[in-house]
């Protein structure tokens, strides 16, 4: 896994093309470069963002450019990855007897300083340059959600629970799957038997499983992961795609009412159209591709 040889601050700079003085200015005046606000959640809880600027958010996209994006990821790791997507994640677990998911609890605040020290140190950084990065990349002792560098960070410390997991699938002809903190694995009827096995190496590697997120899918019923049905081809649940449906059909029998919103219906569309190019296409073509 090491793909660097850094040990210090100006090597560090190096690498990202600032001087050290930068990086220095960036960690000491870190709290006025975050904007922190909450943002619901469809379960009536909120999520913490912190939403970088200036000088925190540049080096935080060098971090991300000149380090994380050069490390190369895991075949089963899809949330955050260049050319990987919700779509890719799901298409290993189409036409399975049992899928199998599992949803990471707290999976970026899970991660904190000690975590994200470890994996800068197994890429290659020394003490001082692992301890710049984790100063620049952490906040309030966890991985912020809204920061170019959580993604990457948090999937590197998934590492060994990927690892295990896939050597798990690869061993029996199972499928894995990791979209951020949502897991899947899906194969014959004998994955039945190993579900309690796949949680333990969750947690064996120091993640806590959300109870309320774990579900087992056999082929008749409906089999979701991560948002997206898996049972005959990948496709959007009946809901969405009903709720899609309806506000085209409102777009058009009230075009300019619905200006405010159209930018979002041009997003929603291209989005069903990804997933299911018939259907979506209609839509579009009713619409008058909006």
């Amino acid at each position: 896994m090491k793909c660097f040889d850094i040990q210090t601050k100006s090597e560090l700079a190096k690498l990202l093309a600032v001087a050290p003085f930068e990086i220095d200015y960036t960690i000491l005046n870190r709290r006025k470069f975050y904007k922190i606000f909450q943002k619901p959640k469809p379960n009536g809880s909120s999520r913490t963002l912190c939403v970088p600027a200036g000088p925190l958010a540049l080096l935080q996209q060098k971090i991300k450019e000149h380090i994380l994006d050069q490390v190369p990821s895991l075949p089963s790791v899809h949330g955050g990855v260049q050319g990987r997507s919700v779509l890719t994640n799901a298409r290993p677990h189409v036409r399975k007897q049992i899928v199998f998911t599992l949803d990471i609890k707290d999976f970026f605040p899970s991660v904190g300083p000690a975590i994200v020290h470890a994996v800068f140190a197994a890429l290659g950084f020394g003490p001082e340059a692992a301890s710049l990065l984790v100063d620049i990349t952490t906040w309030d002792s966890q991985l912020p959600q809204g920061v170019p560098t959580s993604s990457g960070i948090a999937n590197l410390a998934m590492t060994r629970v990927d690892v295990r997991l896939n050597t798990l699938a690869n061993k029996w002809s199972f499928d894995y799957t990791r979209f951020v903190d949502d897991l899947a694995i899906s194969g014959s009827w004998r994955l039945l038997s190993f579900r309690n096995l796949v949680r333990k190496i969750i947690e064996d590697e120091g993640f806590r499983i959300n109870p309320n997120k774990i579900r087992t899918m056999h082929a008749g019923m409906r089999q979701i992961v991560a948002g997206i049905v898996v049972n005959n081809k990948i496709n959007l649940p009946r809901e969405k795609r009903e709720l899609i449906r309806a506000q085209t059909l409102r777009f058009i029998s009230t075009p300019k009412r619905f200006r405010k919103n159209l930018s979002r219906l041009r997003g929603q569309l291209s989005w069903f159209s990804s997933v299911n190019p018939t259907l979506g296409n209609q839509l579009s073509e009713r619409a008058g591709n909006p």
